[in-house]
């Protein structure tokens, strides 16, 4: 049994990161990701957080875990937990020069473990905590950032300065909401934040609010379709059922008490039921709005894969098999249409792509 340390202060954890652990889990019998705490640095997240991020990372690998250590050699904390190695990323020249004499100092340290060096593929060797850290802040930062750091990590990018408050706030005063905008806008916050959320978060409503920019000319209530774009999963428990009509309820409650009629209130209502599978849609924002919520479908192999492990992440509950086949019970019904989407401007998008990766993706789980 050979057993490996991975350490770092993962503040935040990136795509190369994610290379690392991916590797090591492969090459060890047992991995420790270990976050090593610097008590003269002043973290973007805290400890927690971060521990947080890494297990949402690591819970696929069954042979790894997340731990943290402070004020010590990690060569001397890989060995009071029984490892043979630790291992360090080698992104570029100057990393092996550091790493190179990290090493010669730990052998001297504690012989005992052996350093191993891995160097990510070059498209990562850009890649690093502090890169990511500069790049939040200036405007349309969202879209850089999100191709550097994995989605549970990009979501708690969002929750910390989730740069669309300004989008909120425009919203609430274009449909004549009344009260607190701020305090409502908090609590939407804090559901798709919830930890047991890994597709059904703030990364699906930003990419949701992304796809509407492209239709808004098409929409004939374009803000009503924007606030049930924000409203849409706002209750998520993939352990319960009826989401839709859970967050159909919550739309109505904070759209009452903002002195929002009726009509508006049950024309929200309506959208957020039109995202539930197999309902039946008879008007055009309907239309949008179905349309919006599966647009990954139609974007690259890539995109569509990561989509399929988020949802995976959130149904961890259900056994392996009875999750394949609910899946594929779910993608042959979108191939069974006579189009995937409802409306021209995604069929053009989208549709050929979105066969190919479905019955790409029914091939594997088949």
């Amino acid at each position: 049994m050979t057993k490996a340390v991975y350490a770092g202060s993962f503040d935040p954890p990136t795509n190369g990161h994610v290379w690392m652990i991916k590797e090591c889990a492969m090459l060890y019998d047992e991995l420790v990701v270990a976050i090593g705490i610097n008590p003269k640095k002043n973290p973007t997240f805290s400890v927690e957080e971060r521990c947080e991020m890494l297990k949402g990372i690591t819970k696929r690998y069954p042979n790894t875990c997340v731990n943290k250590y402070d004020n010590q050699f990690l060569v001397n904390y890989a060995n009071s937990l029984g490892a043979d190695f630790i291992i360090r990323g080698i992104r570029n020249p100057g990393d092996f020069e550091y790493e190179t004499a990290m090493k010669y100092v730990n052998s001297k340290v504690n012989p005992k473990i052996t350093t191993v060096f891995l160097t990510p593929p070059i498209e990562l060797s850009v890649i690093s905590s502090s890169l990511v850290r500069d790049l939040v802040g200036p405007e349309g930062w969202e879209d850089i950032v999100e191709e550097y750091v994995p989605r549970n990590v990009y979501n708690k990018f969002l929750q910390k300065s989730f740069g669309y408050i300004d989008k909120w706030k425009s919203l609430w005063e274009q449909i004549g909401a009344k009260g607190n905008q701020r305090k409502v806008y908090n609590k939407v916050v804090e559901l798709y934040s919830q930890p047991h959320r890994f597709y059904h978060n703030l990364v699906h409503v930003v990419h949701a609010l992304r796809d509407f920019e492209d239709v808004r000319n098409l929409s004939d209530n374009p803000e009503w379709l924007e606030m049930s774009l924000w409203l849409h999963d706002v209750i998520y428990d993939p352990k319960s059922t009826g989401h839709e009509e859970k967050s159909a309820e919550f739309a109505h409650q904070i759209l009452k008490d903002a002195g929002i009629k009726d009509d508006y209130i049950n024309l929200v209502k309506q959208l957020i039921m039109a995202t539930k599978l197999g309902e039946t849609l008879s008007t055009n924002d309907a239309k949008l709005i179905a349309d919006i919520d599966i647009a990954n479908f139609g974007k690259s192999f890539e995109t569509f894969s990561a989509y399929r492990d988020c949802v995976r992440d959130e149904y961890d509950f259900v056994p392996e098999q009875d999750f394949k086949n609910g899946t594929a019970q779910i993608f042959e019904s979108f191939l069974k249409r006579d189009s995937i989407y409802h409306t021209e401007f995604f069929r053009q998008r989208y549709e050929s792509h979105a066969s190919e990766n479905l019955k790409k993706a029914l091939d594997s789980l088949k």
